[in-house]
């Protein structure tokens, strides 16, 4: 049950994060429709990741616990950015909400910008969560591994609104690489679970070439299976629990 609603919360973010960064580019020249659907499902959309996100931490906060992400005051890096990012993501959605209509295409870039720094705060945010207390790298691996993830979060909203493109081409790849740059210890624990990976990487990559019909689907079982790696890795990392001491004091300032 616990695996289950891990995926279920990464595939909630995937999509809101991901819409965030994404869908505010592509509306500043779409109709005045789409423009309304966003500005009223985005803020509502982003309070319920939030929230869901919330519930499981308070539930299991030991991952948050050892990165100092215990609020939006924690004295830690991880936690002000991810503060400072969401709290400018609901404002802009805010403004979206009431102000749709007069926003020119340079005021939808802007929003889109801040989406983009949002989707960037949270893959760092959850790829912290990932380690836990678990065996961690360098921070430039650390940063790296969050960069690596953005991908696939972009490719969560692409399948949202169209069929397999670059993002989803790139989001496979882009998680091995991520898995190669991850601790000796995690990758020897997660042996069991390299299938799911690989296929994962396979159907992403092949899922733009397949038959029309079966790009979409073939793009989300690939996705569904990314998603279930990576909390297969969270788990993996926590039953290590190498570390004695915070590794927040990488980041705190």
């Amino acid at each position: 049950m616990s695996l289950l609603l891990d995926v279920s919360i990464l595939l909630l973010n995937l999509a809101v994060f991901g819409a965030h960064a994404r869908f505010p580019f592509l509306l500043a020249a779409a109709s005045e429709s789409s423009r309304r659907t966003w500005a009223l499902a985005a803020a509502p959309a982003l309070l319920a990741s939030l929230a869901a996100t919330a519930a499981t931490l308070a539930r299991q906060p030991d991952e948050a616990l050892a990165w100092g992400m215990t609020g939006p005051l924690a004295d830690s890096t991880p936690a002000r950015l991810l503060a400072v990012s969401l709290l400018a993501l609901l404002v802009a959605d805010l403004v979206v909400a009431v102000g749709w209509r007069r926003l020119e295409p340079d005021g939808w870039r802007i929003v889109g910008m801040l989406g983009v720094f949002g989707c960037l705060a949270y893959t760092l945010g959850a790829d912290l969560l990932r380690i836990g207390w678990g065996p961690t790298g360098s921070l430039a691996l650390i940063l790296l591994g969050a960069a690596l993830r953005v991908p696939l979060v972009l490719a969560g909203a692409e399948l949202m609104g169209s069929p397999p493109g670059r993002f989803t081409l790139v989001a496979g790849p882009a998680l091995a690489f991520a898995f190669i740059t991850w601790p000796g210890e995690l990758r020897h624990a997660l042996r069991a679970d390299l299938p799911t990976l690989v296929a994962a990487v396979a159907l992403l990559v092949v899922a733009r070439f397949t038959p029309a019909r079966l790009r979409r689907f073939a793009a989300c079982a690939g996705l569904l299976l990314a998603v279930l790696f990576l909390a297969r890795a969270g788990e993996r990392s926590s039953a290590l629990g190498l570390r004695e001491v915070l590794p927040a004091s990488l980041l705190i300032q």
